[in-house]
């Protein structure tokens, strides 16, 4: 039996999603990474809304397939810098290397990431842990939960929450975003945070039952896949 994460950046650290026994959803927030093994005796799956699988030339097929599929939505993925980029150490540096490698300089979104970037990738190559961590994109895991049609709404507008919200309670009913709205402080967690983390954890769980979908259909490596 393991244990299944959604995992979603936020303000504070890490929101992160895990379906109890009466199908209702916790959310936990950690400041940390290397706390995820300590939060459960079992072996984890998880799914994490950060790139994990950088490439040499900072390209990947996983980007242009996603933003195919999400189309007038599409703004809502980013270029990943590429691997070299980790290194440096101001935001110019990171430019200049991105330029150098891919001719395309990171974008300030990029930069504010890389300290989350690497602290994923840490846990990702770990070789002693018992963690499997995928990459989830929660709005391609929005469109498959709104049977792969696009919500048009924006995530951060009411009409785009209560959407999601819906979205959740056909897979969690017992799920209360109200309730659990209130055990965070919303200088540390915003409302699509919540949201977010919930949609990893649903796509999480395809992945553990090999029902997953994943982008792009052909990729560069065997990890190299956003998954929904």
């Amino acid at each position: 039996m393991k244990t299944v994460f959604g995992i979603d950046g936020c303000k504070y650290g890490w929101l992160v999603a895990v379906k109890s026994e009466n199908t209702n959803v916790d959310l936990w927030l950690i400041n940390s990474l290397d706390q995820l093994p300590s939060m459960t005796k079992k072996p984890i799956v998880a799914g994490i809304d950060i790139p994990l699988e950088l490439h040499n030339n900072g390209f990947r097929l996983a980007e242009y397939e996603a933003r195919g599929l999400l189309k007038f939505r599409s703004s809502t993925i980013f270029t990943p810098p590429c691997i070299q980029a980790l290194s440096a150490k101001n935001y110019l540096e990171a430019c200049a290397i991105n330029y150098k490698v891919c001719k395309k300089k990171i974008s300030k979104q990029a930069w504010f990431l890389f300290k989350k970037i690497k602290e994923a990738r840490k846990i990702y190559c770990a070789v002693n842990l018992d963690l499997e961590l995928y990459e989830v994109h929660p709005e391609l895991s929005f469109m498959a939960m709104n049977n792969m049609e696009i919500i048009t709404e924006k995530k951060k507008t009411k009409e785009g929450s209560i959407k999601r919200i819906s979205l959740i309670m056909q897979y969690y009913p017992s799920f209360n975003f109200s309730k659990t709205r209130d055990k965070f402080k919303k200088k540390d967690v915003n409302d699509d945070d919540i949201l977010d983390a919930i949609a990893v954890l649903w796509s999480t769980q395809k992945i553990l039952d090999k029902v997953a979908s994943y982008v792009p259909k052909n990729p560069e490596t065997l990890k190299s896949k956003i998954y929904y």
